[in-house]
């Protein structure tokens, strides 16, 4: 009998993949029109648009496993970034794996943190090795409160910390779980953030390839709730009505949906994102850095070069610029834009070059993801309902908000239902 997986996104497609390498008989169900869930990729006139900015990185366990990194063809940011405070931009990197020179000796010699602060930066790596495991482990601190206890001054807190995992884990305010910051900072020092060449959405794709080549995956399915009898889930039931039967039930879904579908009491809290795409002829900066906004009245957290990093996500002769706002911005496509865009100027005041470049970049989408990550405060993260025999459920939100999280929930889901759930 056929095992159901509800979703195509990366915790979906990892588990189904994982059946189907044991033998499995599976199906994927997905609603939308092609698989990928919130990693996908568009093509529009040549540029590849990544659904909000997501970086893969290398050094992940989940991915390491799952994933042929070499036939993604993975280009990476440097280690460090652009911090832009006050009309001033501060280059900051990993002394260990500093990109240039001249990028080294403005790490070295800013005046932006402090000495003491600096040293502290150095440890950190081998201070934070021992969470490089599977998936973050659980604090009841906060990052903010991490990062005070570990003697940082408010002012490297404001000025790098807070604008960089801002921008990973969506809040400025550096409220998740410190177990989180911890494990980010053992997997980047181990290794980078990275672009696969044709987009984040390749990693899905890859994943997808196989199920697709046995005719697993079924788009523009939508599950409506489940089919249980006898305190047992025995299949699911689509928008119109169909029913499909099935050993077991695998919801890989995010927690809003999960808990619409199978009626559960799940926490569905979430962080959303706004993320515009602009292109232009000339780069704003020529290096594979991030960008940081470090002013406290930012509208724009980060931005990135795309095409400093991975030239194949624009056409030739265009660069291709993400500008990442927190949050769900309601305001109209042209007045987001525009904040950017003024932003921008603002963070490049001085730079003619840049500003000569800005003067002819041109908008071409953005992307507003409600549910981009699960809220991930500190504590012990909630459990997943209390098993239900015939029902698995997976996605980010029963691990950590990252892709390593997602996958590790799909390899968790494939050996539940191997163990007879």
């Amino acid at each position: 009998m056929t095992v159901i997986v509800v979703g195509a996104g990366l915790a979906g497609l990892t588990c189904a993949r994982k059946l189907q390498d044991a033998g499995r008989d599976v199906t994927v169900l997905e609603a939308g029109d092609g698989p990928g869930g919130r990693v996908r990729s568009d093509k529009v006139g040549g540029f590849t648009l990544d659904r909000g900015f997501q970086v893969l990185f290398d050094s992940y366990p989940a991915v390491r496993r799952n994933l042929d990194l070499e036939a993604l063809k993975l280009s990476h940011f440097a280690s460090g970034a652009i911090v832009c405070r006050d009309g001033k931009r501060t280059v900051l990197t990993d002394p260990r794996r500093a990109f240039d020179l001249s990028g080294l000796a403005e790490t070295i010699l800013t005046g932006e943190i402090p000495l003491s602060d600096k040293l502290r930066l150095l440890s950190l790596a081998s201070k934070v090795s021992e969470h490089a495991g599977e998936d973050a482990e659980p604090s009841n601190l906060s990052i903010q409160k991490y990062l005070v206890a570990e003697g940082f001054s408010a002012r490297t807190i404001d000025f790098f910390f807070r604008p960089f995992y801002g921008g990973i884990l969506l809040d400025r305010s550096l409220g998740p779980s410190a177990g989180l910051f911890q494990y980010y900072y053992a997997m980047l020092s181990r290794g980078h953030a990275c672009l696969p060449s044709g987009g984040i959405g390749a990693v899905t794709e890859q994943l997808a390839r196989p199920l697709f080549g046995a005719g697993s995956i079924i788009l523009g399915a939508t599950v409506q709730s489940l089919i249980e009898r006898s305190g047992r889930v025995e299949g699911v039931i689509l928008e119109d009505d169909t029913q499909m039967i099935a050993e077991s039930v695998v919801l890989a879904v995010d927690a809003p949906a999960a808990a619409a579908i199978s009626g559960k009491q799940i926490e569905t809290a979430g962080v959303g994102v706004s993320v515009v795409y602009l292109s232009g002829s000339d780069p704003l900066w020529k290096t594979p850095y991030l960008l940081l906004n470090a002013n406290s009245s930012a509208v724009l957290n980060n931005a990135q070069m795309l095409t400093n990093v991975a030239p194949s996500y624009a056409p030739p002769g265009k660069c291709l610029l993400g500008a990442t706002v927190l949050g769900v911005d309601e305001t109209n496509d042209d007045v987001l834009s525009h904040r950017v865009v003024d932003e921008l100027k603002e963070l490049f005041v001085g730079d003619t070059t840049a500003l000569k470049a800005l003067d002819g970049y041109k908008r071409l989408t953005v992307y507003r993801i409600r549910y981009a990550q699960p809220a991930q405060p500190p504590g012990e993260k909630p459990a997943p309902p209390p098993a239900t025999p015939g029902l698995v459920f997976a996605g980010d939100w029963t691990a950590s908000g990252s892709i390593n999280g997602a996958m590790l929930s799909g390899e968790r889901a494939a050996a539940a239902v191997i163990a007879g759930c």
